[in-house]
């Protein structure tokens, strides 16, 4: 009877423990069903991200951006770093980036520009001759400054107002106009100094002295610029900056020239003696200024002229003389530069 009793607990013990070993079971299985879930999101979530080639039915494209080298540089006797001449193109360089990202400038303008230049030829240093345009009309005016480089250095500080006013209001160009600006002619000068040391290009020639119209090796000094040693050229248009300029002016149909000069003797007609157009123009920029008109008289002989050159081309042509060589005298000049677009030979 006892060992029954015994044996029928014995029996009672191994179903209870054989319950609480399957309720064991299902809960470890559970518990590892639910870590392995966890473990799976976990390692899921750290891999890589990868973008479908497809999003709203548009196919997604990668971007890249190619990048333009920059010019080679050669360095120049007794000058700064240049960069090496490329050939001349009739329009102004186009960026070849796919991304518009920002360019870095060696030698920044002091204003802001709006449009991109044309180089129209390079200095005997390698430094591009910058024409800007303005208007897309039929007929063409043209301004030049720098002339005589850093000693008339104000004439490229008043082109690069001009030049920053006009892109910000370029409603002033008439619509029948287009306006070129050469905002610094002897770029050699203008960066060697401010004062009578830039005053030549590279070569030590005067450009006003260089050009095709009445050339003379040696002129008197008398009643002339006469402050440091500087010569004509070794023969009429013998300098990169005049070629330059001279293949520009008979490849474009320009009616009429400003060359900004400094200082205050006022402003003069091209031609010797000044033809009729040259006077009309420099009449009429006269009646809106305070330059001297008849401009001042030195005695000196003028060779080689600029404004001479092109008025024997037949391009109406005046010089104009800041006030002094440190300010710009924006105001006065910006009537005359409204006065010059509405001159009409």
């Amino acid at each position: 009877m006892q060992n029954r009793r015994n044996d029928k607990n014995r029996s009672l013990r191994v179903v209870v423990f054989s319950i609480w070993g399957l309720v064991l079971i299902l809960f470890v299985g559970l518990g590892a069903a639910i870590w392995w879930q966890n473990g799976t999101n976990i390692a899921l979530s750290q891999q890589p991200m990868q973008l479908s080639s497809t999003q709203n039915n548009e196919e997604i494209t990668p971007i890249v951006a190619s990048v333009t080298p920059e010019p080679s540089l050669t360095l120049a006797p007794n000058d700064t770093a240049v960069p090496s001449p490329a050939p001349l193109s009739s329009s102004a360089p186009q960026p070849s980036a796919t991304l518009n990202f920002p360019t870095r400038t060696r030698n920044p303008s002091p204003t802001p520009r709006t449009t991109l230049p044309t180089v129209i030829g390079y200095s005997v240093r390698g430094r591009p001759l910058e024409i800007f345009a303005f208007g897309s009309g039929g007929r063409e005016h043209l301004i030049i400054a720098g002339i005589h480089g850093g000693y008339e250095w104000n004439t490229v500080a008043l082109a690069d107002e001009l030049i920053a006013y006009i892109g910000q209001h370029p409603e002033i160009i008439p619509a029948d106009m287009r306006l070129y600006i050469l905002r610094a002619f002897n770029p050699d000068g203008e960066a060697r100094s401010h004062n009578i040391d830039g005053r030549a290009n590279a070569n030590g020639v005067d450009l006003n002295r260089n050009f095709p119209a009445l050339w003379q090796a040696e002129w008197s000094r008398n009643g002339c610029w006469d402050y440091g040693p500087i010569s004509a050229g070794p023969r009429a248009a013998s300098e990169p900056e005049t070629t330059a300029l001279m293949d520009f002016m008979l490849t474009h149909r320009i009616e009429a020239l400003i060359s900004y000069h400094s200082a205050a003797l006022g402003i003069f007609p091209g031609g010797q003696p000044p033809d009729a157009d040259s006077t009309h123009l420099a009449e009429f920029l006269a009646a809106v200024s305070s330059y001297p008109y008849p401009p001042i008289d030195t005695g000196c002989t003028f060779t080689g002229q600029l404004i001479d050159w092109a008025s024997n081309a037949g391009i109406p042509a005046v010089d104009i003389e800041l006030t002094n060589h440190r300010d710009t005298d924006f105001e006065q000049n910006l009537r005359i530069l409204k006065q010059f677009l509405a001159w009409k030979p």
